[in-house]
């Protein structure tokens, strides 16, 4: 389907000065397999990684290009926990919760296949009980663009809290969401009032298509502009093809991808919307922002492993080139 394109989107009504993630920071353990065992099979892998993951891809995407980072979340006191503050204070981002004690952080499972594409099995620990104690502790400030992932609306604990906090967030922050693959399993009676709050939703097009109930990508984006925040962006991420930004009432603008080989997409996602909201930290539109972020995932798909996205100076050459 041709859609026409508009040459302008509205900028958001806050410039983002920090990015505090609310919510989960755990391990992944990936696996890269040809194929996905059949059930009660077994495969061979050809890689495996250990690393942290969850919402630390997106600290750490941000952190690269420049932008402030907090991580505002539960890491508990075992071996997986002891990982995740390893890699948060290698890569200078601070915890502004306390750390907790007499539990573990969690781990994922993912495995990885030759076309790139990765399925996850989740064992969530501490990260996923934030309570609104908790929430109500965390130190914002004016500007901040608080992220959060579709992972903790679905958390029995962390989805009740954060679905009575979110909604309440003042309009001093920038409130940004990911629905993630768990998109359908967060209750309609919790996503949507979060969404009314929402000032950036992030999402791909599979997600898009649930959420809204709609399977065209444009279509579906320009539904979910309608239910988030006046003056909000919808950024429908659909991998090879880019995204597209969908303003409540705007055309849909289609910003294109970068071309490459993909051999791993985890973290993608994460780096899409680390980049975007770097640059516009920086000052750029939210096109630039997008084109910028379209570029930073293209790099990620690259690479085998979640947080690689690019450095600033690796993000500016291939800039320059496109």
């Amino acid at each position: 389907m041709n859609y026409t394109m508009s040459e302008h989107i509205n900028a958001l009504r806050i410039q983002p000065r920090r990015l505090v993630l609310v919510g989960s920071v755990l391990v992944d353990i990936l696996l890269y397999v040809d194929r996905m065992p059949e059930r009660g099979g077994d495969a061979i892998a050809r890689q495996a990684i250990l690393t942290t993951g969850g919402g630390f891809n997106v600290l750490v995407g941000a952190a690269r290009l420049g932008l402030p980072t907090a991580c505002a979340g539960r890491v508990g006191d075992g071996p997986m926990g002891s990982r995740v503050m390893a890699d948060l204070d290698a890569a200078g981002i601070p915890l502004v919760l306390p750390r907790v004690t007499g539990e573990d952080t969690g781990f994922d499972v993912g495995l990885v296949e030759s076309d790139a594409e990765r399925t996850f099995v989740t064992a969530p620990g501490a990260e996923s009980r934030l309570s609104l104690a908790d929430l109500n502790t965390i130190p914002l400030q004016a500007g901040d663009a608080v992220y959060v992932s579709g992972y903790d609306l679905c958390y029995p604990v962390s989805g009740a809290a954060l679905g009575e906090w979110l909604p309440a967030l003042p309009s001093s922050y920038l409130l940004v969401i990911d629905p993630g693959p768990l998109v359908s399993q967060i209750p309609l009676e919790r996503i949507v009032p979060v969404l009314a709050r929402c000032d950036i939703l992030s999402l791909n097009a599979r997600e898009t298509s649930i959420l809204s109930s709609i399977s065209d990508i444009v279509e579906g984006a320009q539904l979910l502009a309608s239910r988030i925040a006046p003056g909000g962006c919808v950024v429908a991420r659909a991998g090879a093809q880019g995204c597209w930004l969908v303003g409540a009432g705007q055309e849909a603008l289609h910003v294109p991808a970068r071309a490459v080989q993909a051999i791993d997409s985890t973290g993608a996602g994460d780096a899409h919307v680390a980049a975007l909201l770097a640059r516009l930290a920086l000052g750029d539109s939210l096109a630039a922002a997008a084109r910028a972020a379209n570029i930073a995932a293209s790099v990620v798909v690259e690479r085998a492993g979640p947080a690689t996205s690019p450095t600033a100076r690796e993000l500016a050459a291939l800039l320059d080139e496109d």
